[in-house]
C-alpha cells in the first residue's frame, strides 16, 4: 500500500512536455519495437515540419514521456520486421500478410495535445533540455551491463533494451541500459560502460553459464539470452554522464 506522502506526490505529479529521441534510422525502431518482445510494441507516425516520424513510448521519467523515432519516406499501416541470418528485414505494408515477420502496428496521429506540441517543436533541440536527468552508474564491462539488461527474464518479462550513443565529448560510445530498482520513476537508473568506437551489431549474445557476452547479429543459437541493440543519433539527452 502507498504511503500518504507517496499518494500525494502521484496526485500532484504533472505530465511534462515529450522527450522525442532520435534513433539513427528506421531500422533501430523496428528492432525495438518487434525484437525479442511477446507482443510488437505500437508504433505512432506523426508529421512533424513536413516530415513523417514514426515513434514509439518506451518509458515515463518523472512526468516526461520519453518517445524514440526515425523519420520515414512514407506511412503505411504496418512495419513488418524479422532477423534473417546475419541481418535483418524491415518493411513498411499495407496488410500483416507474410507469416515470417513481426507486425508493429502503426497508429497515424492527426492532433496532439499542446504539451506534446511543445515537445515536437525542438525536435533536434533536446541538447537543450535542462530537466531532471538518470542517476547513471558505471559497470565494468558488457558481461556486467547485460546482467543488468536481462534480469528481467526471470519474470518471463523481455530482456531491457540497450542503448548505445556518442559519448558527450564524441570520442567514445556509450552503451547502456535504463532500469529501476522500485517499481516508480524516482528509482530509475541508467548502468552503462564506454567503449572505443560504434556497436556494428544488432545484439549482444549472454551466456550465464560462461558468464560471457559479445554482440552479434543473430539470435537463433540456443542456450543463450539476447538483447537488442538500439543505436541514437546523438547523446541521449535524459543521461547525464
Amino acid at each position: 500500500m502507498l504511503s500518504s506522502s507517496r499518494e500525494e506526490l502521484l496526485q500532484k505529479r504533472e505530465i511534462k512536455p515529450p522527450a522525442f529521441i532520435e534513433a539513427e534510422n528506421l531500422n533501430e525502431i523496428a528492432r525495438l519495437a518487434c525484437a525479442l518482445e511477446r507482443a510488437p510494441l505500437p508504433l505512432f507516425a506523426i508529421k512533424n515540419s513536413g516530415k513523417n516520424m514514426i515513434a514509439t513510448q518506451l518509458d515515463l521519467f518523472l512526468g516526461t514521456p520519453v518517445f524514440y523515432y526515425a523519420h520515414s519516406n512514407e506511412i503505411k499501416h504496418f512495419l513488418g520486421y524479422r532477423t534473417i541470418q546475419n541481418g535483418e528485414e524491415v518493411s513498411l505494408v499495407d496488410a500483416p500478410t507474410n507469416p515470417t515477420l513481426i507486425h508493429a502496428p502503426i497508429i497515424e496521429i492527426v492532433k496532439m495535445p499542446q504539451i506534446f506540441e511543445r515537445g515536437l517543436k525542438d525536435i533536434g533541440g533536446l541538447k537543450k533540455y535542462d530537466g531532471q536527468k538518470f542517476l547513471s552508474l558505471e559497470v565494468k564491462d558488457l558481461v556486467s551491463l547485460v546482467k543488468v539488461a536481462s534480469y528481467k527474464i526471470l519474470f518471463e518479462e523481455p530482456p531491457l533494451p540497450i542503448f548505445a550513443f556518442p559519448s558527450q565529448n564524441k570520442s567514445r560510445w556509450c552503451v547502456g541500459s535504463f532500469t529501476r530498482i522500485e517499481d516508480y520513476e524516482e528509482a530509475s537508473i541508467f548502468f552503462y560502460y564506454e567503449q572505443e568506437s560504434r556497436p556494428e551489431q544488432n545484439f549482444v549474445r549472454y551466456s550465464m553459464n560462461k558468464a560471457d557476452a559479445t554482440m552479434t547479429n543473430r539470435t537463433d543459437e540456443h542456450g543463450n539470452v539476447y538483447v537488442k541493440i538500439i543505436r541514437l543519433k546523438q547523446t541521449h539527452p535524459l543521461v547525464e554522464l
